[in-house]
């Protein structure tokens, strides 16, 4: 044949080859060498015979040309699902896909069976798994290649199935009650099959759809018996409660008092990686548990916080409130009560009553009393609630030292560190922070370690240190993406996006902040930090001119104080409504805003919580726009202690400068407070300053130095993306005959030269294949977030799909 044309042989599973075929391969190339035959071999390098790998090993030392086909990456395995289904996959169907270790053959298999079975639908461009069983082709085909092996082969795989996908020979050989020498034929068979592999020490199944295929041909009751007698066997060889926990829970009866203290402390070490998982394994505990166990009260706590901090809070508040309803000792309700005042998910008002009602139980153990009482401060100092916290503080105070618990002294701390700030002593509150952040007792309470970290942020924001609060931020977000902490993932990106919002990059703020406003996160803000959220992005609808964001948050705005919120959220929501109504020309308006925030406490509605440094300055333009002259001085003189309380801190100073120059039409103030900004991270403020300069300076005859600095102002925010606020600058310079040439921004509305760092960074990993959770976890961004980026991107490159980007970003490379 190869003499009329060229020839191309093919020969596959080469592994399966004999010693006669090993021979032909050392001599034909050689004799056929001449001739223009094209050799193509293909097989796996861990199942060769010896002759067979001899026979490899002269080609190669010969000349021939080896390529290493690797598993296919999760990209790969995405982009195969989206080709099979001619839709995008879901995480659900990726997830059971990754089972095949990028693996074509089981890929494929799974795929098809998959598709035939219909437990996958496909609507609107997405494809979604309905259930994620193994289907009956893939059990099919791993049955088809049982049926060739001995019976011994066949019951030992059976076996190893239930030590895990990796287990040690010696664990193998305890559960069969044989020596290893008894155990060889076996597993070699097992091996020479493709079911086992060795892995450094180990033995391992090749595949988890191989595992998972091999464990359903045993009735159900022999793989529950199975999985109990390997836990026994790994435990004794010295097995982490982690490791055992999940054969521990689908095989263990109620009363298995090992069963229920490996998980209770299976949950403990696994809640900083995965709370979900840790969650599922206490509450399984806590279900084999008799209602006398002394671990009862301690599961139902521990597991109530862990939903909580795996994002599930309704869950979570649902699953406490349900126990509470049992007959519990006083001790024991008092831990379920403190795990509800720690679940910062849901309202501080829920929390504070938690703490009450446990405060009010007889006998409380000293370090729970301490525990409470400084969770009691800070909840109520959340909420808005500040003379409360501060009046109880002495006595959580003397709690705390006379209990001398750790874990109570770092609450106290934390919580004083925040009664400092709405004090105004931020160097104060930093220290305070820090130390709570050091102790090592932060580590047994996760929720309130990242709360520290991210109070850390805000308090080294305020004090002007920008790129230690950045950094804060960066790091929390990565460890609450490698932690699995959705919760925690949640409140740092939303802190990012506010201080995203402050520094004056508004595209990004605004695709940050609107990635948090979720099905997760929906109007029951229950978070005063979410709160703070919606009014950023807001503020950033205001900044920008965005009506379908300010629709948005004024709406949700609203829509919270009419639900008799804390005080805290309450002022939060007015002080955006009052912000609107002052953008609308309304000042009357605004103030009524401003008193609608009162709850009795008769506060003035700044500082808010959490704080922003700046927001004196337009409290006061709202007053003296309102004539309201008592509120002006308030303001003047809250921004004016707060400077004297940190000397050297320029947005702090600049800010107290541009309230008293707004009250008093100062214009040395005004420069003041120009000049302050101009040396701080706060470029809205900067242009507010010098738009407020150059009205007073037009105003007093110096037409030409005012309209400069109108310019600048204008220069600045259209910089900025600050659409509205460069608008009513033009409007200003019109006023004076000037016409100002159009300010091109730093960067086109469309096209690719329209994106942010973050979105073409989302819209790269996109075009590469990824999903949107695959992207997000490479860039440590919440899939939330990464979907808002791309709605940006799709829209800057006037497109409504992934294939349509990954075409252009092909075309782009090109």
């Amino acid at each position: 044949a190869a003499l009329k044309q060229p020839l191309l042989v093919c020969l596959d599973d080469m592994q399966w080859s004999d010693a006669g075929t090993a021979a032909a391969l050392r001599t034909l190339h050689a004799r056929l060498a001449a001739l223009p035959i094209a050799w193509l071999i293909a097989f796996r390098p861990d199942q060769l015979s010896l002759q067979v790998a001899r026979a490899f090993e002269l080609l190669e030392r010969e000349g021939a040309e080896k390529l290493v086909l690797r598993p296919l990456d999760d990209a790969a395995v995405a982009q195969v699902a989206l080709d099979v289904m001619r839709a995008e996959p879901d995480e659900a169907l990726l997830e059971l896909l990754g089972r095949a270790h990028g693996s074509p053959f089981w890929l494929m298999e799974l795929l098809s069976g998959l598709r035939e079975e219909q437990l996958v639908r496909v609507q609107s461009g997405h494809a979604e798994l309905l259930d994620g069983h193994l289907p009956g082709r893939v059990r099919d085909s791993i049955q088809e290649r049982f049926r060739g092996m001995s019976k011994p082969a066949r019951e030992t795989a059976i076996v190893a199935a239930s030590l895990g996908r990796k287990f040690a020979f010696s664990d193998l050989a305890t559960m069969l009650d044989q020596p290893p020498s008894g155990l060889l034929s076996p597993v070699g068979e097992l091996i020479s099959f493709g079911v086992l592999v060795e892995s450094g020490d180990q033995l391992a199944f090749r595949h988890d759809i191989i595992r998972d295929a091999v464990r359903a041909s045993a009735p159900a009751s022999a793989r529950r018996a199975l999985d109990r007698q390997a836990v026994e066997v790994l435990l004794a060889a010295g097995a982490s409660p982690v490791e055992v926990a999940t054969q521990l829970a689908e095989s263990a009866d109620p009363g298995d008092e090992v069963a229920i203290t490996t998980l209770f402390k299976a949950a403990e070490a696994l809640a900083r990686s995965d709370p979900g998982a840790a969650a599922d394994m206490s509450r399984r505990g806590l279900e084999l548990a008799p209602r006398s166990h002394p671990l009862r009260g301690p599961l139902v706590a521990q597991t109530a916080l862990l939903l909580h901090e795996a994002a599930r809070v309704d869950e979570a508040t649902a699953f406490a409130d349900t126990y509470l309803r049992e007959a519990l000792l006083p001790v024991h309700e008092a831990e379920i009560r403190l795990s509800i005042a720690g679940m910062f998910a849901i309202s501080p008002d829920v929390r504070v009553d938690a703490g009450r009602k446990a405060l009010a139980l007889p006998d409380l153990p000293r370090t729970l009393r301490a525990r409470h009482l400084a969770s009691l401060v800070h909840n109520l100092l959340v909420g808005g609630r500040v003379e409360p916290a501060r009046r109880l503080l002495p006595e959580a105070t003397r709690a705390a030292g006379s209990s001398d618990d750790a874990i109570a002294t770092f609450m106290l701390n934390l919580a004083e560190g925040g009664l400092e700030v709405a004090d105004g002593r931020l160097g104060r509150a930093l220290q305070l922070t820090e130390a709570a952040a050091r102790s090592g007792s932060a580590r047994h309470d996760y929720a309130r370690e990242r709360l520290t970290q991210e109070w850390r942020g805000e308090t080294l924001m305020l004090l002007d240190r920008v790129q230690e609060s950045l950094d804060l931020t960066a790091d929390g977000i990565a460890e609450a993406q490698r932690d699995l902490q959705s919760w925690a993932l949640h409140i740092f990106e939303t802190w990012r996006g506010r201080q995203l919002f402050q520094l004056g990059r508004l595209p990004d703020a605004a695709a940050m902040l609107e990635g948090q406003l979720t099905a997760e996160h929906d109007e029951r803000h229950d978070s005063i930090l979410d709160v703070a959220g919606v009014v950023a992005l807001g503020r950033v609808g205001l900044h920008t001119g965005d009506a379908r964001l300010q629709r948005i948050t004024v709406a949700r705005a609203k829509t919270m104080l009419g639900q008799s919120p804390p005080p805290s959220f309450r002022r939060q929501a007015a002080w955006l409504l009052a912000l609107h109504a002052m953008a609308g020309g309304d000042a009357a308006g605004a103030r009524t805003w401003l008193y609608a925030s009162d709850v009795g406490d008769h506060r003035p509605i700044l500082p808010l919580f959490p704080l922003d440094a700046t927001d004196d300055a337009p409290l006061v333009r709202i007053a003296i726009a309102a004539d309201d002259h008592e509120l002006a001085e308030s303001g003047v003189a809250a921004a004016t202690r707060r400077s004297e309380l940190n000397p050297g801190v320029h947005t702090i100073a600049a800010t107290a400068a541009h309230a008293r120059g707004l009250a008093f039409a100062d214009e040395q103030e005004l420069a003041l407070a120009a000049e302050l900004f101009a040396d701080g991270p706060r470029p809205l403020a900067l242009a507010s300053a010098l738009e407020d300069l150059g009205a007073v300076r037009i105003k007093r005859g110096a037409a030409t130095e005012g309209i400069d600095l109108l310019g600048r102002a204008l220069t600045i925010y259209t910089r900025a993306g600050a659409a509205w606020d460069a608008g009513r600058v033009r409007g200003r310079l019109r006023e004076q005959g000037v016409r100002r040439r159009l300010i091109t921004p730093d960067r086109p509305e469309t096209g690719w030269a329209a994106m942010t760092d973050s979105e073409l960074a989302v819209a790269k990993l996109i075009a590469q294949g990824l999903t949107n959770r695959q992207a997000a976890e490479q860039l440590f961004l919440s899939p939330h977030t990464v979907s808002s980026h791309l709605r940006r991107v799709f829209t800057k490159l006037d497109i409504n799909s992934r294939i349509e980007l990954t075409r252009l970003a092909d075309g782009r490379r090109d």
